[in-house]
């Protein structure tokens, strides 16, 4: 590191700062206070005075206000460092890369220059002059006003999973929600026959703006949505195929015969080529090839395999892949399970993501296949690992664990041991509901009244609590701020939620 840096860290953090700096080159001044956070520009100019030997310095990020005039007495620039001492070491190793700021904290700025720079890049790529170059290539094509191939990030594609036994407004419902959660298309499906139900399901969708789908395997089904004008057909097997003729809407081939699928994967992709060979016979203009996912323990690696197989002998044919067809059918938390299917989806060349939100588990699943599709699009680009791109799919697990280091006198100090069974009086203020469902809503009851609170975060909620002044005892404040972020995590993650 060619700049000197004078790290400003409390008393507490300073073996830290100490042991990160001395990795960089980095010297550490020691403020008089003892946690960082109750430092400000005044405390940090007259404890820091005149500096000497540094071009720059870094006082912690969570230091309240502007800096910038601290350096009115330093003689030397002064910025912002991190909120946390553990990512000090990541701001240093990237510091002439970080544009600092006196009002901001490094890790902040940080962290939005690389997702800006990873929003623009996906940008980039749909931009207008940019997609009409890529839509050039045979490998690529637009389903409605989406363009999908090789050349783009991976398209999700959302079924709403028995639209024919919905009523229109739970259909909107789910469609507006796909879309909020990244969806680029949206699909019906339909396990029985109801023609006129899928003509009247695509007019009412159409208002979205967002790519109509159909899935059926019902000739009367598909007969209607392209007349009704969908923008997407799934599926057709060798028989279908041959029931249609001279179809402009794109569809989307399977490597079905006589209701069986091959097992082994030559045999699969040899099916599927046939059945794309028949259906350009039969004049339809775009196919997309779905050579099909197998469930985990049922032909799954097989079926990858069949993927990768006509992936390569067909570079340009647009795939889709059924990532519902596993993460349905496995009981595991979704997010991960989506980050895995993509990267894979990724590697053989597929361009559509196909799944329904059919269980609890798997709700969100759009969502993380949406942010999934994106990060495998940046990688790929910069061939390397899905990491450190901006966008990330971490849920529950930090990418890097903050933890301030316990103090040797708070080891060495007296204990006692937390149990249950704290005294509880019942708060005079009333007594509160809790319910999760698309928000938090906290219901306060109180001499027959009423008052609803809702939110998505339990401080915000906590904070209105008290601003209301609507709990009266401190063991009941704990009690609810303990509920309250069970709900929090509940609505987070997808969880149940009983208020206990």
């Amino acid at each position: 590191m060619d700049v000197r840096v004078l790290i400003v860290t409390g008393k507490l953090a300073a073996p830290r700062a100490v042991e990160v700096a001395r990795r960089f080159g980095a010297r550490v001044h020691v403020a008089e206070e003892e946690v960082a956070s109750l430092l400000t520009p005044a405390k940090i100019s007259r404890s820091l005075g005149r500096v000497r030997e540094a071009d720059l310095v870094l006082v912690p990020g969570m230091v309240r206000g502007d800096v910038g005039k601290v350096a009115e007495v330093a003689g030397v620039p002064v910025y912002k460092g991190t909120k946390d001492i553990a990512d000090l070491e990541e701001l240093l190793r990237n510091l002439d890369r970080v544009r600092l700021s006196t009002r901001e904290p490094a890790d902040v700025v940080l962290e939005d220059e690389v997702i800006a720079r990873a929003l623009r890049e996906l940008k980039r790529v749909d931009a207008s002059k940019e997609r009409e170059r890529l839509l050039k290539r045979r490998r690529n094509m637009l389903i409605g006003g989406v363009a999908v191939g090789r050349d783009f990030p991976m398209r999700v594609l959302a079924e709403i999973c028995g639209a024919e036994e919905l009523d229109d407004r739970r259909v909107l419902e789910r469609a507006e929600y796909f879309l909020r959660s990244g969806a680029d298309i949206i699909d019906l499906g339909f396990m029985d026959s109801a023609p006129s139900r899928v003509a009247e399901l695509i007019e009412l969708l159409e208002p979205l703006g967002a790519p109509v789908a159909v899935d059926t395997m019902d000739a009367r089904n598909i007969a209607s949505a392209i007349d009704a004008g969908a923008e997407l057909i799934l599926s057709f097997d060798h028989e279908l195929l041959k029931e249609f003729s001279g179809v402009s809407t794109p569809c989307v081939v399977i490597p079905r015969r006589g209701g069986e699928v091959p097992v082994r994967a030559e045999q699969r992709v040899a099916l599927l080529e046939e059945n794309i060979t028949l259906a350009e016979d039969q004049g339809f203009e775009r196919v997309v090839a779905d050579p099909l996912v197998s469930p985990l323990n049922l032909g799954f690696v097989e079926s990858v395999a069949a993927y990768r197989t006509f992936g390569r002998r067909n570079p340009e044919r647009v795939m889709l892949f059924g990532s519902g067809n596993v993460s349905e059918l496995v009981d595991a938390d979704s997010a991960g399970v989506n980050a895995l299917l993509a990267g894979i989806a990724a590697e053989v060349g597929a361009s559509i993501l196909f799944t329904p939100e059919a269980s609890a588990k798997t709700l969100g699943s759009v969502r993380e296949l949406s942010v999934a599709a994106k990060m495998m699009f940046l990688a790929g680009r910069r061939r390397a690992p899905p990491k450190d791109l901006g966008v990330t799919l971490l849920v529950c697990k930090d990418k890097r664990l903050r933890r301030e280091p316990v103090p040797r006198e708070v080891r060495e100090a007296e204990r006692v041991e937390a149990r249950r069974g704290a005294p509880k009086r019942r708060d005079a203020k009333g007594y509160f509901k809790i319910y999760v469902d698309d928000r938090i809503y906290c219901v306060h009851h109180a001499e027959g009244k009423v008052q609803v609170v809702v939110g998505d975060k339990a401080a915000d909620i906590c904070d209105t609590l008290l601003r209301l002044g609507l709990v009266g005892e401190i063991s009941h404040a704990m009690y609810l701020g303990r509920e309250l972020q069970r709900a929090e995590e509940a609505l987070r993650f997808g969880r149940s939620y009983v208020q206990e």
